[in-house]
């Protein structure tokens, strides 16, 4: 890990890193060929500290999920199209557009792709699980999925049982990338000891704030994630989005499903449209501008903490549409939103605002 400190709940420090900020697309990121999938890896620990590692997958039905597994890491898949199963501590999870699903570190869990055109965006907390899809896969010839005669083998069994020890995962009932899924080998049990569970959530029944000008919709908070991170989904206007500020000890991601925005990144502003990935690690100054007349981003933090402001600082409304003409942010005392400000280790930074006239 590039940090140079740890955060744990019950401390939090400022923390140094050597990760830089950086846009990625689909068409810039290495892209993979394996089990008739398409792999785009978006994030490395190589890229964020070893904070975490992120995928953009077009899956398919006949490429299959993998066997009962699990790994050290927090996983998190939100279905950008189509619709999935997930099997998680014996729980069966129906997942279609728009959902996000969350599976713990230790968490016993299998997944089968139920409609062609599935893509997901499938992160895990910390780093690592990139490491195998890299190690296990061929370099796509474009990308798309792999065309039916595109000759992919499968990895030597003996390779994929290294790098499953190497990057913290556990065979339960079969090998992923080396045994197909079949009902015997997806099913599941519980988490002994577990403190926090798998769970579905989603934009038309999670908890929304007006904030910002914007919609807010909290896929994932602190109490449910053990703190590991939070995940966001927003709908903003055209506009400035937020002014210039850092985050001390959260690194943020921001993945674009609809529309176009410009960051400040640091000492340089960028331009991410659909399907872009946007990393903004821990101490970087940034701000955000909506070019195109509304777009809806993925929002994640990690470790949680931003949702509090959310919640805080918004209005929770039972509308999943932008605040109506007129609306403005409910008022909060100074010293209570400098409190927060100061818990969540987020800081205004006082420059000028590129997207602000």
């Amino acid at each position: 890990m590039a940090n140079s400190l740890e955060i744990n709940n019950a401390s939090k420090e400022k923390i140094m890193t050597t990760a830089r900020p950086y846009i990625v697309t689909p068409d810039t990121a290495p892209n993979f060929w394996q089990i008739r999938n398409l792999w785009r890896v978006m994030a490395t620990g190589i890229q964020t500290g070893g904070s975490f590692c992120a995928l953009d997958q077009l899956v398919t039905t006949d490429g299959g999920g993998p066997s009962t597994h699990t790994h050290t890491q927090d996983e998190g898949l939100y279905v950008v199209s189509g619709h999935c199963t997930y099997n998680a501590a014996r729980q069966v999870i129906s997942s279609e557009s728009g959902s996000f699903v969350a599976i713990p570190r230790h968490t016993e869990h299998s997944f089968v792709v139920d409609a062609p055109g599935t893509q997901l965006l499938n992160f895990y907390l910390p780093a690592g699980f990139e490491m195998i899809i890299i190690s296990v896969s061929v370099p796509a010839e474009r990308n798309d999925l792999p065309p039916p005669d595109a000759n992919v083998p499968l990895p030597p069994r003996r390779l994929v049982e290294q790098l499953n020890r190497d990057y913290g995962v556990t065979e339960v009932l079969g090998r992923q990338f080396a045994d197909p899924p079949r009902e015997n080998n997806m099913v599941t049990k519980p988490t002994p000891g577990a403190r926090v569970f798998p769970f579905r959530s989603d934009v038309a029944t999670s908890p929304s704030y007006w904030h910002a000008n914007g919609l807010f919709t909290v896929l994932a908070d602190g109490p449910s994630t053990d703190n590991s991170y939070c995940l966001l989904e927003q709908l903003l206007p055209k506009g400035p989005a937020a002014p210039p500020h850092l985050h001390e000890w959260a690194d943020e991601v921001f993945y674009i499903l609809d529309g176009e925005a410009e960051f400040l990144l640091g000492d340089r502003i960028d331009t991410a449209g659909k399907n872009a990935l946007v990393f903004i690690p821990k101490g970087t100054v940034h701000a955000f501008h909506i070019n195109s007349e509304s777009a809806r981003l993925l929002n994640l933090y990690t470790p949680a903490g931003f949702e509090r402001s959310v919640a805080m600082l918004g209005e929770l409304t039972q509308s999943r549409n932008l605040p109506p003409p007129g609306w403005t942010q409910p008022e909060v005392p100074d010293d209570q939103r400098a409190r927060l400000f100061a818990d969540i280790g987020m800081r205004p930074i006082a420059i000028p605002d590129p997207f602000r006239s």
